[in-house]
């Protein structure tokens, strides 16, 4: 470790809040016991302070009553893939070996994308593909049980048997717009194949995980057996394990990674030292080409997080039973990864990140404080009810009871929240988690604003 660097790690280990935290009511926990309120098994995180690694650690079970994680254990990384392919790919245009703004026509032999709304003046191209501005069709992957067949990249792309996913198409005119598209990192994956004739798990160990460090790194898809007895197993909100462990994701470039947090850490060291000029691995164009054009605060997938000399390049990652991110301040060196094993997971990686925050000093990622205020039984009952939210259409219920507003979310893809009503707009509430609400109009006008949407109601409850 660095100097200095195991007091720091104590200060994060014992300094995890909410995500909320109500003046003067809340105090700081330590790891184990936000990751018990987390219901997540394991999590492995590492901080990179000033460009280098200044400290990774690992707590909890690889599934419980299982083995105990360690900084070696593996986790699914979920879409943490895509900016390593964006890098790879970076460095696979500065060798001369494609070129981001030819038509991705040129690279495809094994596969051909449909008519759509690409000309040949305004291509889908290795730029636009990385850059989620391709036009092109599905968002995520759902993965495949242990006990399925697995597609090929093709049958994945054309949506044919057994794939479980819909045929990607080019649904926009290209370069028009942002929309986040896995189908995107797909087509990249079956090009950069048909172009260097070799697989993507080769492809990706020499032209990133090898050169950047990432020994414990994998592409492989299925992961070999060796790698099993310290793979971290998969688990659901109810705390259940993932069938078989884990799901499998053919969809290598877009979901495909497994890592330990060691590992993208020292992707981020090294994406920093290509932003400095000082990486044999990343030219310091490429890094800047990075971020040269970003659309709506994202730039070839990163969420830029911040202002100033203090933007944070950020992503995340989900799979079945797996949340993962990573942050990285390309000015300053400052960054930090974590890892779970539980569909719970993001709720504790966000609280390590604000810890991280706090104890560094970032101005980014810090919990939010606020106060409490009190509304009469009368009028959090009138609030209640089904709301339904138009595009795309979804439905939440607010219900009344034990005198305050829980929100529950349809097929069970959230927990019920429990809703605290706060200091600010006249009625506004929010959940430890981040997750604000909030209501205006009366009778069949009242309407709920939640995740940036908004959802008129159409059933009261009396």
């Amino acid at each position: 470790m660095a100097s200095g660097a195991q007091a720091r790690k104590k200060q994060v280990e014992h300094g995890m809040l909410p995500q909320v935290v109500f003046d003067n009511e809340i105090n700081p926990i330590n790891v184990e016991s936000q990751m018990a309120v987390s219901e997540t098994p394991a999590l492995s995180v590492a901080v990179v302070h000033k460009g280098k690694l200044d400290w990774s650690a690992a707590w909890g079970r690889n599934q419980t009553d299982g083995a105990f994680a360690d900084c070696g254990t593996l986790f699914q990384a979920g879409s943490l893939a895509k900016p390593l392919t964006v890098l790879a790919a970076m460095r696979l245009k500065a060798e001369g070996l494609i070129d981001f703004d030819q038509s991705i026509e040129t690279y495809l032999s094994s596969y051909h994308l449909p008519t759509g709304l690409q000309t040949t003046i305004n291509p889908v191209t290795f730029r636009n593909l990385l850059s989620h501005t391709s036009g092109l069709t599905t968002g995520g992957y759902a993965g495949y049980p242990q006990n399925e067949q697995i597609p090929s990249d093709q049958q994945i792309a054309r949506g044919e048997v057994p794939s479980n996913s819909g045929k990607i198409e080019v649904a926009s005119t290209p370069g028009t717009s942002l929309a986040y598209s896995g189908g995107g990192y797909t087509v990249v994956e079956i090009a950069l194949q048909d172009q260097l004739h070799a697989s993507f798990e080769h492809i990706m160990r020499k032209w990133l995980l090898t050169p950047v460090g990432m020994k414990q790194a994998d592409f492989t898809m299925p992961l070999p057996s060796s790698r099993h007895p310290n793979t971290a197993r998969g688990h659901q909100i109810d705390g259940t394990i993932i069938p078989g462990g884990w799901n499998n994701y053919p969809e290598q470039a877009a979901a495909g990674l497994w890592a330990t947090a060691t590992d993208l850490a020292m992707f981020l060291v090294e994406i920093h030292k290509g932003y400095e000029g000082k990486s044999t691995v990343f030219t310091q164009a490429s890094i800047h080409e990075l971020l040269a054009n970003p659309i709506d605060n994202h730039a070839f997938g990163f969420r830029l997080i911040g202002e100033g000399d203090q933007v944070f390049v950020t992503h995340y990652g989900g799979t079945v039973g797996y949340r993962a991110g990573m942050t990285l301040n390309l000015q300053t060196g400052n960054g930090a990864v974590f890892l779970t094993n539980s569909d719970n997971g993001s709720n504790l990686g966000e609280a390590f990140f604000s810890a991280v925050s706090r104890v560094y000093e970032w101005p980014m990622f810090r919990e939010e404080r606020v106060k409490r205020k009190k509304h009469s039984s009368g009028v959090l009952q009138s609030l209640a009810g089904i709301y339904l939210f138009p595009n795309p259409s979804w439905k939440v219920s607010v219900v009344y009871e034990h005198d305050s507003l829980t929100l529950v979310f349809p097929a069970g893809n959230r927990l019920p929240l429990i809703m605290v009503p706060i200091q600010g707009r006249p009625l506004e509430f929010v959940h430890e988690t981040g997750v604000h609400a909030n209501f205006d109009g009366i009778g069949k006008g009242l309407k709920i604003h939640l995740f940036g949407q908004t959802g008129q109601r159409q059933v009261s409850v009396e």
